[in-house]
Parts: C-alpha cells; sequence; structure tokens
C-alpha cells in the first residue's frame, strides 16, 4: 500500500496541473511575442497572457460566426482556417490593440494583441496576431 501512495499523490495532482495550461498556445511562445515572461490566466475556452504592458488573448467557443468587434475595415486572411480577418479593436482606455477572428469547422477563434504602449505599431502587432492565429487555427484542425 506504501507504494501506491505516490501514485494517488500524483493523480489527484494532474486535473490541478491540467488547469494551469493553455490548449492553443504555450506561456513560452506567449513570452517570445509578448517581450519577457508571462503571467497566465486560463478559463473554458481562453487564455490570456500578461507582460508588463502588453496582453494576448485567445479565445475559441463553438459557435459557427466569429465574434470580431472590429473599429476598422477587416483584411481577410488566407489560409487561417475559414472566413478569418484582421482588425483593428479598441477595448481599454489607452490601449492599442489588433484582433484576428476565423472559423475552423464548428468553432470560431480570436486571438488579440493589446498594449498600452501607444507608439507600438498596429501592423506589427497584427502580424504578430495572425502568427498566433496560425498556430491556433492548426491545433483546431
Amino acid at each position: 500500500m506504501k507504494r501506491l501512495a505516490p501514485i494517488f499523490a500524483v493523480a489527484f495532482c494532474l486535473p490541478a496541473l491540467a488547469e494551469d495550461r493553455c490548449t492553443w498556445l504555450n506561456a513560452a511562445t506567449a513570452a517570445g511575442v509578448l517581450g519577457g515572461e508571462v503571467q497566465m490566466t486560463v478559463t473554458e475556452g481562453s487564455c490570456e497572457f500578461v507582460h508588463l504592458e502588453n496582453s494576448l488573448r485567445i479565445e475559441v467557443r463553438a459557435t459557427n460566426a466569429p465574434h470580431a468587434q472590429c473599429v476598422s475595415p477587416a483584411e481577410p486572411l488566407k489560409a487561417i482556417g475559414n472566413e478569418a480577418q484582421a482588425c483593428a479593436y479598441h477595448g481599454k482606455p489607452g490601449w492599442v490593440a489588433e484582433q484576428v477572428v476565423g472559423k475552423v469547422r464548428d468553432q470560431a477563434f480570436l486571438v488579440r494583441i493589446s498594449t498600452q504602449n501607444q507608439s507600438a505599431a498596429p501592423k506589427i502587432l497584427r502580424e504578430k496576431a495572425r502568427k498566433i492565429a496560425e498556430q491556433v487555427a492548426g491545433i483546431l484542425f
């Protein structure tokens, strides 16, 4: 019975460890995109990574319609799931944000990169969001 104790301890810890993992992106990749070590928050259907004044959010929902909130004309994107598009997003006051939304089968996804750095180039943020969206769409296939 003493030999089984470590096995039971590991078995009980596994669900807790799984809750702290993002299904679509790991913390190391997010840190590379955001410029340093990240704090991660994982909920059902979303992951958010934060580094200082930068944020990366991923959402995946079972739906047939992308959940974009574009404040600029959307740019269609090829080879990232179905109906993928990139656009600017205005969320929190004082933040600059770009996002990519699209669908893979019956799941809609959103990748949003935000920063408080007002001098950040939207084109660079959009390209980062596009690259992460490619990874998310690939995982959803």
